[in-house]
C-alpha cells in the first residue's frame, strides 16, 4: 500500500513537472519566434484586467443565491412527483440568467469604450 502511493505521488509530480516544462517552453519559443518578426519587447507585456471577470463572478453568484433561496420556496410548496427536482432546476435557471445577463453587462460596457 505504502510504495504504491509513494508510486503515485511520484508519477503524478512527474506529469505536472511535464506539462509545467512543456508549457514554459513552448511559450518562450513562440514569444522569441515573435520577437524575430520584429514585434516589440512590451507586446507581452498586455494591461490584463480581471474587471470583467469578477463582474461575471458577482452576477452569477448573486444569481446562484437566488436560485438557492427560490429553490427552498418551490421545494417547501410539496408538489408532488417533481418536488425533489425544483432545487436544482431552480439553481441552474438562475445560474443561466445570471450568465445572460453578465453577457449583456459586459456589451453594454464594451460598447461604451
Amino acid at each position: 500500500m505504502e510504495v504504491t502511493s509513494a508510486a503515485l505521488f511520484i508519477s503524478l509530480g512527474l506529469v505536472v513537472f511535464g506539462i509545467c516544462y512543456y508549457y514554459f517552453t513552448t511559450r518562450n519559443r513562440e514569444r522569441m519566434a515573435l520577437l524575430e518578426k520584429g514585434l516589440p519587447k512590451d507586446y507581452f507585456k498586455g494591461s490584463t484586467t480581471y474587471l470583467p471577470l469578477l463582474l461575471t463572478l458577482g452576477i452569477v453568484s448573486i444569481a446562484i443565491a437566488l436560485g438557492v433561496l427560490a429553490g427552498g420556496f418551490l421545494s417547501s410548496l410539496e408538489i408532488k412527483g417533481i418536488g425533489y427536482l425544483m432545487f436544482p432546476f431552480s439553481i441552474f435557471l438562475c445560474m443561466g440568467i445570471g450568465l445572460l445577463i453578465s453577457y449583456k453587462v459586459l456589451k453594454t460596457m464594451q460598447k461604451e469604450n
